[in-house]
């Protein structure tokens, strides 16, 4: 490698990773005063005001001004009033029907652009384009070298091909921030540099055969030949990224910490009675302060998936969307994800599943008997001042990545007397502050950006809207008739844990047993399911023989 290309390379580098931090040269400012165009939404630019709907009578209005047709006129005005997803589609369709030759260029420039606005409203078809768009554009730019506008072009399209997995039409829309979206996927490029280098390395066979049944190989090739001294500096230039990539990979299965309490040195020491019973905040925590905690390696994403399947096979393609936050991980941690589907669909049991899967250990924090905003500390004026609930189980656990599991979430109360849990959830679910979270009982910032945070609830109803916005919704469908057998063999092992007995005292269903099962179950809800195996147990025990 030339002095010159690794300069570029280092030039690119750099300019990509200040990309990361402020993407605005590129896509535009971060809250945009008006609509932006096709380029900036293939980088990933925000709607204005953060808000798709909002947007709309800004990006339409305008057109009302241009000798349209009268569908595509009407069309227009009804989306004005009120930007609905179907309306949108119909918008597109119009304008780019034949409109006059005044109109047609125009036309076409805001039909282009209204693909991104269906996407934010939930269409999957519309994600899925978006994506193609955005890795077309991706491809473009690699091949002419413009590699800050690849980066984005890539991020955003393997954002919108996430969402374009999930057709998320009949939730309600909530406005947000696209570029926190966008900071998922940041660390996903060493995961595809390995891809990469394989498919290159595919490739370069594929030519090595094609050159040898041509008869090509070992032929004259025109041109000047290449200088021994270029093709030595280009082998020691792919061995030491070869070491470096060794290097990274060693450093990635080295264990990763995380001070998540810097100091407790603005605290007045406990006193020596106060020391051991560990009441005070300093006495409790002094064992992490200033420590760098362990932090739980992912597990490998197929492995993931495929174990949680075999226990929930109802529920592969919710580990398989769960998996998709582990590709290049560089500890176990996913995104805010809330568990929607009907009572008894096995979303806590599912959330569990998800957290032992990663290998966390993790807090059940039920909403239903909250009427308070305790969840995130309450302060040492108070005789039941406690630290925040992530903070508590990160002190318990002594790891910086235990799971935290809010069930029944839409459950909470809107009185504010004393805090709502809702507002308090919010700054926990966002990275960024949760790098710097205060906690009002230990009265200092804590790091707690590396907590998982997984909810459930019945439906959205409840749910405020700034939760919506920050966590993925993902359905969970509840199990089928099918499912029977691992359904009961997962019921009989939690009974044999609740009753502190082996599988000697209660073994698993037999064939009989499984079929009676199956004439009173149909699919569906677990709990109608439990009380039949239970009450089948209750008849295994009158009838057991008594010596």
């Amino acid at each position: 490698m030339s002095d010159v290309a690794a300069q570029r390379f280092a030039e690119s580098a750099a300019f990509i990773r200040s990309l990361i931090y402020d993407p605005s040269p590129l896509c535009g400012p971060a809250v945009p005063t008006c609509p932006l165009d096709r380029g900036h939404r293939l980088r990933g630019a925000e709607f204005m005001g953060l808000d798709a709907r909002r947007e709309i009578p800004y990006l339409l209005t305008p057109l009302l001004d241009l000798p349209m047709t009268g569908p595509a006129f009407r069309a227009v005005q009804r989306a004005i009033n009120a930007p609905t997803l179907r309306r949108l589609r119909a918008v597109e369709a119009a304008l780019r029907a034949d409109q006059p030759a005044d109109v047609g260029h125009r036309a076409r420039e805001v039909a282009d652009l209204l693909p991104f606005h269906q996407s934010a409203l939930g269409c999957d078809d519309a994600s899925a384009r978006c994506a193609a768009d955005a890795l077309d554009a991706a491809m473009m730019r690699v091949q002419a070298g413009d590699w800050g506008h690849a980066f984005l072009s890539f991020r955003v399209a393997c954002l919108w091909a996430s969402d374009a997995q999930m057709d998320a039409t009949n939730m309600p829309y909530v406005g947000g921030p696209l570029r926190a979206r966008l900071h998922a996927f940041d660390q996903k490029a060493s995961a595809w540099l390995g891809a990469f280098q394989v498919f290159a390395a595919a490739e370069a066979m594929v030519a090595d055969e094609d050159a040898i049944l041509r008869g090509g190989a070992g032929q004259h090739v025109d041109g000047d030949p290449v200088p021994l001294d270029d093709i030595l500096a280009m082998a020691h230039a792919t061995e030491i990224l070869r070491r470096g990539a060794d290097k990274r990979a060693a450093v990635a299965q080295a264990v990763r910490t995380l001070v998540v309490l810097p100091s407790l040195a603005h605290l007045p020491k406990p006193s020596v009675s106060t020391q051991d019973r560990g009441d005070s905040p300093r006495a409790a925590f002094e064992p992490i302060a200033g420590k760098a905690l362990p932090l739980r390696t992912a597990p490998d994403p197929h492995q993931f998936v495929e174990e949680a399947s075999a226990r929930a096979p109802w529920l592969r393609p919710v580990f398989e969307t769960i998996a998709q936050d582990l590709v290049g991980a560089p500890y176990a941690w996913i995104r805010p994800t809330l568990f929607v589907g009907g009572a008894g669909a096995g979303k806590t049991a599912a959330a569990v599943a998800v957290a032992r899967g990663l290998g966390l250990p993790f807090r059940v924090y039920g909403v239903t008997s909250t009427a308070d905003g305790t969840f995130a500390g309450t302060n040492r004026q108070w005789s039941s001042g406690r630290p925040s609930i992530p903070a508590q189980t990160v002190r318990q656990e002594e790891i910086a990545n235990p799971a935290i599991i809010v069930d029944e979430l839409e459950k909470g109360t809107p009185d504010r007397r004393n805090g709502r849990l809702d507002e308090a959830l919010l700054p926990f679910l966002e990275r960024e502050t949760a790098r710097r979270i205060f906690d009002p009982y230990l009265e200092c910032a804590l790091d707690l950006s590396a907590v998982p945070y997984l909810a459930t609830a019945n439906d959205l109803q409840g749910v405020p809207g700034p939760l919506r916005d920050r966590f993925r919704i993902v359905r969970i469908p509840m199990p089928r008739r099918e499912d029977l057998p691992v359904v009961a063999a997962n019921l009989i092992a939690d009974l044999r844990a609740e009753r502190g007995t082996d599988a000697a005292w209660l073994p698993d269903l037999d064939g009989d047993e499984l079929a009676l099962l199956r004439r009173h179950w149909k699919g569906g809800s677990l709990r109608p399911l439990r009380r039949l195996v239970e009450t089948l147990l209750a008849g295994r025990d009158r009838l057991a023989p008594r010596h």
